[in-house]
């Protein structure tokens, strides 16, 4: 891990840590770190092994891609928009290249599926694959958001949980998709709350 890479990871993890503090006893309480961002690097390291790509660009682009979600003042909606400017903030502050500013830039912008048509690098889909498989190792996590943050009722909870899976199940690279099939399918067959929730009880990656 290279010294920039180390600064973010700190950075992250502290914003994480604070976020986690301002919010806590509440239902937005999280540690966006703890529970997403680093089963995204984890997938980064793996999918980019033997691949000519820039390795800590992608390792930066998974620290930072979600960091406004550490704002409790910015629009989620637009975290990949925010996230972008905040991630060219810390770089440009570490005197890190531009031309690699740039790069980290565009694979956070568009990591979001409504920028699909304009990802043109491999560290785009990457990070795109990485950030889609983590969402199917944290599903308690989406049961939170709808059910306790978003106060949905059960069926609109579990619909929800459906379609952001269904989501990034299409959004993930085909060739990778054999690595979550058999979660996915379970996942869609279920026809209520509680069939969900007793299927995430016994598998230890939907826990958090």
């Amino acid at each position: 891990m290279s010294n920039i890479v180390n600064k973010m990871q700190e950075e992250i993890i502290n914003r994480s840590n604070n976020f986690e503090k301002q919010t806590k006893g509440t239902k937005d309480e999280y540690n966006i770190y703890k529970e997403h961002i680093q089963h995204v690097y984890k997938y980064i390291l793996v999918l980019s092994k033997d691949k000519n790509v820039d390795k800590e660009v992608l390792e930066l682009s998974a620290l930072l891609h979600d960091i406004a979600m550490t704002n409790i003042t910015l629009d989620r909606s637009k975290h990949n928009e925010y996230g972008s400017v905040i991630a060219e903030q810390l770089l440009k502050e570490n005197n890190y290249p531009e031309e690699k500013i740039q790069l980290v830039k565009k694979c956070i912008l568009n990591h979001s599926s409504k920028r699909k048509e304009f990802r043109t690098t491999e560290e785009e889909k990457i990070l795109v694959d990485a950030d889609g498989l983590s969402h199917f190792e944290s599903i308690n996590n989406l049961y939170n958001l709808a059910h306790n943050v978003m106060n949905l009722n059960d069926k609109d909870t579990l619909k929800f949980i459906q379609d952001k899976l269904t989501k990034d199940y299409n959004e993930i690279s085909n060739e990778l998709k054999y690595l979550i099939d058999d979660k996915y399918n379970k996942i869609m067959n279920v026809t209520n709350i509680n069939e969900l929730l007793l299927y995430l009880k016994g598998d230890k990656y939907g826990k958090k």
